[in-house]
Parts: C-alpha cells; structure tokens; sequence
C-alpha cells in the first residue's frame, strides 16, 4: 500500500548554507532520491487556501519541486543590494540615539502597508466574485486527513496552529535547540513566540525529532507535553564541500587578498557573529594568551556577518591593538574550506547549540576543534576536540595554548581520529533515520 508523505514547502526555500531549512532541504533531497515505488512524496504548499476544505493545502509532486527549484549556495559574500546592506548603510550614517523612532516609523509604515494589501485583496475578491459566482481553486488539492504522514522541519510552522491532532495523517515534527529558554540574546530574541509554537508542536505533534540527546532533555523539561513521544537523529554535514580546498598557491593567495599573514599562525571562527557565539569569550582568550605568551604571534580570523553587536565592534578594535583580528563576510565553500584547512586550531566556544554542525566541519577539514564543554558538544565531538568552559575566558586561552604547542604527531593523530569521526554525520544516515522511524510509526498505527 502507498504511503503519502508531505514536506512543508516553507521549510526548504532557502539559499543559505546553514541553518534550519539547510538542514531539512539536505534531508528531504536525499529522502526523495532514495524513495522506494511504495511511497508518494509531496511537497505542501503552507499557505491558506481560499474557499478550500478545512486543513487543506495545494501541493506539487515533491521530485518535480525540487527539480524546478534548485537549491544554489551563494558563491559571493553577499549581494549588490539587500535588507542587511541597507541595515549596515543606516547604522554607518545614523547616530544609535535614533534607532528607537526608525523602528517606530518601520512599524507604521509596514502595519499601512499591510492594511492596504488587504484592502487591495479584499476588493479583487470582491470583483472576481461579481465576473464569476465559481471561484476557480488549484487544480492539485489535498486535505491532511488525506495524507498518511506530513514532516515539518520547523517549530514555527503554521501547521501547529491547526488542529492537526484530529486528522489521521501522522504529524512529525522537528526540535533542534532551546536557546531562548537558556539565553537572552537581546532586543531581536523573542523566547514569547518561541514558547507558543514549540508548545504547540509539543502538545500537536505525534512524534518530535532532536537532533541530539541534549536538545531532547531541554525539550521534555520546559515543554513536559513531548514526553514518551521523541528521538534522537544526529544531524549530517555535507563532507564533501569541506573535503574541497584549493592549491597551496592559490590558497596562499586568498589568505593574503584578505589581509591574513599565511605565514603566523591563526585561529579562526566560522558562523554568524551574534552573542551566543562568544565572540567575545574569543577576544578576550585571545588577549588573555598574549598575556600569558607575549612572545607568541598569532592571529584571530572571524568569517560571518557582524548584525550591529556594537560591544563585539568595540572589543574586535580594543583586540586589533593588541594582535590582527580579521573579520571577514561569508565566503565561497572552497574558501571556508581551505581556511578551515591551514588554521591552526577552530575555536567554537558557543555558549549553547542544539547540535554544532560546524565542529564536524572542521574536523572534515582536519582542523584542531576547541569547543564548549557545555549542552551537544561532547555527545557530538567525542574525545576529538579540546573542551573549554565557555563563560571562562581563561579556559579558552589555556586550550588554544595547548593547540599551538601541540606536537607534530600528536596533531596528525588527532586529526586523523577527528577527521574518522566526523564521516559518520552524514545526511544519507540522517535521512535513513528519519524515514525508518517514519516506516514503523506508520506501521504501528495500522497494526493500532
């Protein structure tokens, strides 16, 4: 018997090379190449449609989706124009004392906009309804009591604010990481919504995916509504875009167009620039080794994007005075790769993640990993990273220490290990998980 399966169209639209949907649309491209004759994939539109049955969505044979919708990694570190350029533009020329009224007038400006859209539809409708009494629906309909199972890779879909619990479709969800329960991260966090929907996909969902046993201990003890019904899928990483580095030349060349000395050694983190991160836990190792080692030369490279983080700017150039930080944006893979390659040591102090893909790709790059001792890290990098304590600056100083006076040999054996390690996080075994788990499920509810 055929088993319908649908994936949420909203959770892979993306060309950003991490992140949430990154990781559903590696997923779900693997699930959909090795999908066997006795199951039908489809791809769900998330949006309301008009006039349709309750808890119904249009959809598109999900192999015909993908194919018409490639998913393209950006090959430059950015854009001519964007939202996030126009942001850098306003803070370079606008004092911080007005940012409170640009974002009041951002406010009214968007509610107007919005009012006016919905005028503007509510009389097409209107018009459309007086031409024609039959409104014409999408052709390709279904409800979800239709379907047999529906993935959703996002706590913040809609689907969870439907009544999905009545339907007899198998409802799966994902849960990666509580950071809003465990840190403040400032004016943008909103752990309010957060709290709302992964309530909701607790209490709505059949079964929840972790993406590790940290993420499903934080999930049963501030959402107790997931118990009995989760597992654990480790996430993959793509190996081979960190196994790709250019020619020592050309590498050499990169390092040196973007003001980093090929010859001293450098530490190097790679990911969004936001407090959680510990940028300045970094720094201030950085400034506490020079103390310690002032003969040492070294230097910190940073490649992601800095959002505002006015106290991470400060402390980038009270750091520069001391030895060269480069902050770099984001770059191609075979870039990231290579830079990852020739570090001496990938420092990742992050003060909380659900899982922490990027240690996994520096080790692929065969890269010295120094990392959080604390939530995913050691259940995901084992005994092949150096572990810090990332609220001790000192701590972090001690291991990047360690990783430049590390022998010649014991390097090569760390990285080897690491690098063996690593192979296993892999999106096919990821998928197989997801789908095998998904199988019996089913299996069980027609036993049931």
């Amino acid at each position: 018997m055929t088993s319908k399966i649908g994936f949420l169209k909203s959770n892979l639209q993306d060309t950003f090379p991490r992140g949430v949907r990154r990781v559903a649309r590696a997923i779900v491209e693997i699930v959909n190449a090795s999908s066997k004759n006795n199951q039908t994939l489809i791809c769900l539109d998330d949006k309301k449609i008009p006039n349709s049955r309750p808890l119904s969505l249009s959809f598109d044979p999900l192999n015909d989706w993908l194919k018409s919708n490639p998913l393209t990694l950006p090959q430059k570190p950015g854009y001519p124009f964007s939202i996030a350029g126009l942001k850098k533009i306003v803070r370079m020329l606008i004092p911080p004392i007005f940012y409170p009224l640009i974002k009041t007038l951002i406010f009214i400006l968007k509610t107007f906009i919005l009012n006016l859209r919905n005028l503007i539809s509510k009389t097409t409708k209107k018009i459309a309804s007086n031409i024609s009494s039959d409104i014409q629906l999408p052709k390709e309909i279904v409800a979800l009591s239709e379907l047999d199972a529906v993935i959703a890779f996002e706590p913040f879909n809609d689907i969870w604010m439907l009544p999905v619990e009545n339907c007899k479709a198998l409802v799966v969800g994902w849960f990666y990481d509580a950071v809003p329960k465990r840190i403040h991260e400032g004016e943008n966090w909103n752990p309010d919504l957060f709290d709302t929907f992964v309530s909701l996909m607790a209490l709505r969902a059949n079964h929840i995916f972790c993406d590790s046993k940290s993420a499903e201990c934080d999930l049963h003890y501030f959402f107790p509504a997931s118990l009995g019904k989760t597992s654990v899928i480790h996430l993959g990483h793509d190996i081979e875009r960190f196994e790709k580095r250019l020619s020592d030349s050309d590498a050499t060349k990169i390092l040196r167009d973007s003001g980093v000395n090929p010859l001293i050694p450098y530490f190097l983190f790679v990911g969004t620039v936001e407090p959680r991160k510990n940028i300045t836990g970094i720094l201030l190792a950085a400034q506490k080794l020079k103390q310690i080692k002032p003969d040492v030369v070294f230097q910190i490279v940073l490649i992601g994007q800095i959002h505002g983080q006015h106290e991470i700017r400060r402390m980038i150039k009270e750091t520069n005075a001391t030895l060269p930080v480069h902050v770099l944006e984001y770059l191609p893979d075979n870039q990231i790769s290579t830079f990852m390659n020739r570090a001496t040591g990938f420092v990742f102090p992050s003060k909380w993640e659900g899982f922490g893909i990027p240690n996994l790709e520096a080790m692929t790059s065969e890269t010295i990993v120094i990392t959080s001792e604390l939530g995913p890290m050691p259940e995901v990098c084992g005994e092949h990273a150096l572990y810090c304590d990332p609220y001790d600056h000192t701590s972090i100083a001690m291991q990047m220490l360690k990783c430049l006076e590390m022998p010649k040999e014991e390097r090569a054996q760390r990285l080897k290990a690491a690098k063996l390690h690593a192979s296993q996080y892999t999106w096919k075994k990821a998928a197989g998980e997801m789908m095998n788990t998904v199988n019996q499920l089913l299996e069980a509810r027609k036993k049931a």
